[in-house]
């Protein structure tokens, strides 16, 4: 418990200070909930997990993204991304990606991302993801 409320004491200011971003990810192969700090408007490194898997199983996506196009109302990406467990599978993946911010609150939208990734070891083949989601900006900066 103590470790919860010195985490939360040291990420809140962090938050309030920045250009950070939290989302929920949802594909046919499950749920990742991502962290993103975004420098510039435009590059935007970010991790995701993806929780509904087991513990000795844990997978996390490292990803960097850049932003194409950005506009008031929607947001054009792509990258790169290096998702990683802890039994040594290992994929490189190219993530297009479209964030929408149809409110008048621009810092509440939803996301929508292709992405084909690469195994490399024991990996059995490429293959094409896409997911849908939500996506929160803090203090987004107008």
């Amino acid at each position: 418990m103590k470790f919860i409320i010195a985490f939360a004491l040291i990420l809140l200011p962090f938050l309030s200070f920045s250009q950070s971003i939290v989302s929920y990810h949802q594909s046919p192969n499950g749920g990742e909930v991502a962290y993103a700090y975004e420098f510039k408007n435009k590059i935007r490194p970010e991790i995701r997990l993806l929780p509904n898997t087991f513990i000795d199983d844990f997978f996390v996506k490292l990803m960097v993204n850049y932003d194409w196009i950005e506009k008031d109302d929607y947001e054009f990406y792509s990258g790169i991304s290096f998702v990683g467990s802890t039994i040594g599978h290992t994929t490189f993946g190219l993530p297009v990606g479209l964030n929408i911010y149809p409110f008048e609150n621009k810092s509440f939208g939803f996301l929508m991302e292709f992405a084909p990734g690469f195994p490399f070891g024991e990996g059995n083949g490429a293959y094409f993801t896409g997911s849908w989601g939500i996506r929160y900006r803090f203090n987004k900066k107008e």
